[in-house]
């Protein structure tokens, strides 16, 4: 990892140890609270309201999607790393999770990060990315296969959940695509990711990391996988941006 990644993602670390030690649940990381309307349901009037973290500037933006039963916090310090190399980065959380409104409801998970992507284009963005871990990754397929992206980035992601299915999106990209999960993760997970790679046009990539059952965003913060996804990721993302 570059000297100055290691640097931002060691202060990063520092700051949330601090506020651990010191009995504050600590802060998702500085930035602009941002909040936008995704549709109740496919071709609705009606709308939730969905709260958001806005870091960065510029016109090479990435959305991070979390998983089913976590929150936006969960893309903290990967979130701070995009903006030391220089991406305008939106987290947010799903209907239904952390602050945003309505029900859980993964079969709209797709409408909702459309909305994120949407909102970051308001703001600035002309390129983008979308990363999404489980579910989230689900939807980030989903999402890149409906509309022209940068590239997606599905860590952990299930081929389908509840009415959300990537299997046959996946067949529609035309985005490069990084698809990552742990070696020793559930079954369910590695064979969707195989069959991601295996039926995704090319530009394509398939990453199983070795020696892990980690999932979703903790590939990204526990120690013995934390550097060599995270420049993963990054790599691609760079590799990509134009």
């Amino acid at each position: 990892m570059p000297s100055s990644r290691r640097r931002a993602l060691v202060a990063v670390v520092a700051v949330l140890a601090l506020a651990a030690c010191s009995g504050d649940e600590p802060r998702q990381a500085v930035g602009t609270d941002i909040s936008f309307l995704a549709p109740a349901a496919a071709g609705s009037v009606e709308s939730v309201q969905l709260l958001g973290v806005e870091r960065g500037a510029g016109q090479v933006g990435v959305v991070l999607a979390h998983a089913l039963g976590n929150s936006q916090s969960s893309w903290s310090l990967f979130a701070e790393q995009l903006v030391d190399d220089d991406f305008h980065v939106l987290t947010f959380d799903f209907r239904g999770h952390g602050q945003s409104s309505g029900e859980r409801s993964p079969s709209a998970a797709a409408l909702d990060l459309g909305a994120a992507v949407d909102k970051l284009r308001s703001l600035g963005a002309l390129k983008i990315f979308v990363v999404g871990a489980s579910m989230g990754g689900t939807a980030a397929i989903a999402v890149a296969a409906a509309q022209k992206l940068e590239g997606v980035v599905a860590i952990s992601a299930p081929a389908s959940i509840d009415r959300l299915d990537a299997a046959a999106a996946v067949r529609q990209l035309d985005e490069p695509s990084l698809f990552v999960v742990a070696a020793d993760d559930d079954e369910e997970y590695t064979e969707a990711a195989r069959s991601f790679a295996a039926n995704a046009p090319q530009q394509k990539r398939l990453q199983i990391v070795d020696g892990t059952g980690a999932h979703g965003t903790d590939l990204l913060t526990q120690e013995a996988t934390r550097d060599r996804v995270t420049d993963l990721i990054l790599d691609f993302l760079i590799a990509n941006r134009g």
